[in-house]
């Protein structure tokens, strides 16, 4: 019989998903939503072991209602009695998860951590830096996608037993089809982001290129007025939230991707954009250096130089799906990351 394995976690998330689908061979699962739940979930696990609670849990913070929601959860983990808790995200379900560890006895938990939930929220005020590091205490086991960002958990909570790997994919696909004269860009249309910069930069770079901006966030109107404005418009798309198989597609007929945020850790959009043979423009930031060399098999964004002076090895989109080969195949890592928790 399989032990029960409850997921503290954004059912509407594709990377929840991602996990369910892998989990789902090993554990018992049963999941508890704040957000509601995509219908593929219930593929994988029986809807009688879905809680959804709709609280509208956001990566953006100022969750601290969901408090009231702690008893509700409490009483649902007790009538679950799982073997494994795992919360998938820190200053939310994380959190949550850690005030409600002692409903079971020798109960083991795992705290997923994203990106910002880490880089970002325990470096806003005293308050968020306390909820991290009381979430980190009380889990048996941390996972980080990124090597950078097990250092800052280690130095929120030392000691902890942290799990590095990525949110990487099912398979690796090696066909790489013609390119156009595009550069794609889909991280959130906020400052954090620097999108604007991308804008910017993109104005000096030669008219043969044309820019697609995908996502949507709170600077979407200043952005498009500043296309507007630098008389853009003829050269920059902004096409909004994008299907999984429309996002692969403009991946696949793009020459470059661009991503530079001040911070991050491993981009699922990163590792996407190095399968299908996109070149890799990124900030130099440390989770990017895990997987792009400078000149090799990416470049370093530079807003002071054009394309044609940024060069990269002739044969990068084989070094990069190499890289992904070795690192980024999700059922081996879960796999791994299995053997590691229950042992």
């Amino acid at each position: 019989m399989k032990n029960k394995y409850l997921l503290l976690a954004d059912g509407n998330s594709p990377h929840v998903l991602k996990w369910v689908k892998e989990l789902v061979n090993y554990f018992d699962l049963y999941l508890i939503s704040l957000n509601g739940v995509s219908q593929d979930v219930y593929n994988y696990i029986d809807r009688e072991k879905i809680y959804i609670l709709n609280k509208n849990a956001v990566a953006t913070g100022g969750n601290y209602k969901l408090i009231f929601k702690l008893l509700e959860i409490r009483v649902i983990i007790n009538n679950i009695n799982p073997k494994y808790i795992n919360a998938h995200y820190l200053s939310s379900y994380g959190f949550l998860a850690g005030l409600s560890k002692s409903s079971v006895d020798d109960v083991v938990l795992i705290q997923s951590t994203w990106g910002s939930d880490i880089l970002v929220e325990p470096f806003l005020n005293v308050v968020r830096r306390q909820i991290a590091k009381y979430a980190l205490k009380k889990a048996d086991f941390v996972t980080s996608d990124s090597w950078y960002m097990a250092d800052i958990i280690n130095q929120l909570m030392e000691s902890k037993k942290v799990l590095v790997f990525p949110f990487g994919f099912d398979n690796i696909e090696s066909s790489v089809v013609q390119k156009e004269k595009l550069i794609f860009s889909n991280r959130a249309l906020k400052d954090f982001y620097n999108i604007d910069k991308i804008i910017e930069w993109f104005r000096e770079q030669s008219s043969e290129y044309r820019l697609v901006i995908a996502n949507d966030g709170v600077e979407r109107k200043l952005l498009e007025d500043k296309v507007v404005k630098l008389g853009l418009s003829e050269r920059i798309t902004f096409v909004g939230y994008l299907s999984h198989a429309e996002q692969n597609g403009y991946y696949q007929k793009a020459e470059y991707y661009i991503s530079i945020p001040n911070s991050d850790a491993t981009s699922v959009s990163l590792l996407e954009a190095m399968q299908y043979g996109a070149i890799p423009i990124v900030s130099n930031i440390p989770a990017n250096r895990e997987w792009i060399l400078d000149g090799v098999n990416g470049i370093y964004f530079d807003d002071n130089k054009k394309l044609n002076e940024m060069k990269t090895e002739e044969n990068f989109a084989k070094i990069n799906q190499n890289i992904l080969k070795s690192k980024a195949l999700f059922p081996k890592s879960i796999k791994d990351f299995v053997y590691k928790v229950i042992t």
